[in-house]
């Protein structure tokens, strides 16, 4: 039988996962590939770089980017599964900003991958026209990043002010005022300090708020070597 909040802790832990892979790849991977952090802000080296390495982009801004977002949605809806009983009201606000949040990120990397990639194509024939619609796709993707940091905070916040009344959840939800709070300031600081910290932030935060529900909510939902340890026991019983 499905179970929201084992779902929502292994979702937590693939969003974790995303979310790094994403770091990894604007930090290290496009940087080893020819294109630094600042040149990714200039459309004449951003999209050249597209044009060249589509598979590389595509494995960042989906699997990192689309992913984190989507993966990180179950989890909010699994938090506010855990906690409407307690505090119903903050768990369906948090639930609400966190999901909002995370729609809006996953929204921001389907509007890179699909203006950004079509602008590459264009590019070789009309660089002055793709690079004012860069400036303008940018600003559209800019602006859902800093709905979802913010409105992630905001559920990030509320979830853990309702944490710190549990004592398994206690230390979590100090977390979870730090994280939230970054989050929270990272919507209105557009930086690259400011995105390496509040992505490290709510990387901490999914690993941990994951795997603290997943060890609430019970036994794995893949349990594929004990189901083939308990299925050869069962054999063997019966060969005795």
């Amino acid at each position: 039988m499905e179970n929201l909040r084992r779902l929502g802790g292994e979702a937590g832990v693939l969003a974790a996962i995303a979310t790094a892979w994403l770091f990894l790849g604007f930090v290290v991977l496009f940087p080893s590939a020819g294109l630094n952090l600042v040149d990714q802000a200039n459309p004449h080296r951003y999209l050249p770089f597209i044009a060249r390495h589509s598979l590389m982009f595509w494995m960042v801004n989906i699997l990192g980017a689309l992913v984190a977002g989507l993966m990180s949605a179950v989890l909010y809806m699994a938090l506010h599964d855990r906690f409407k009983d307690d505090s119903p009201a903050s768990a369906r606000i948090g639930s609400f900003a966190g999901t909002m949040g995370a729609a809006a990120f996953a929204a921001a990397a389907l509007v890179r991958h699909t203006g950004f990639g079509w602008l590459s194509t264009i590019y070789a024939t009309n660089g002055v026209g793709a690079a004012h619609a860069f400036y303008a796709v940018s600003t559209v993707a800019a602006s859902l990043v800093g709905l979802g940091n913010v409105m992630a905070g905001l559920g990030i916040l509320l979830f853990g002010r309702v944490m710190q009344r549990h004592q398994r959840y206690n230390s979590l939800g100090y977390l979870s005022v730090v994280a939230g709070t970054v989050m929270v300031l990272a919507g209105f600081v557009t930086h690259p300090f400011s995105f390496a910290v509040s992505a490290f932030s709510v990387m901490v935060w999914l690993t941990r708020t994951a795997l603290t529900l997943r060890a609430e909510a019970g036994p794995a939902l893949f349990r594929w070597g004990s189901a083939k340890s308990r299925a050869n026991g069962r054999a063997q019983r019966r060969v005795a």
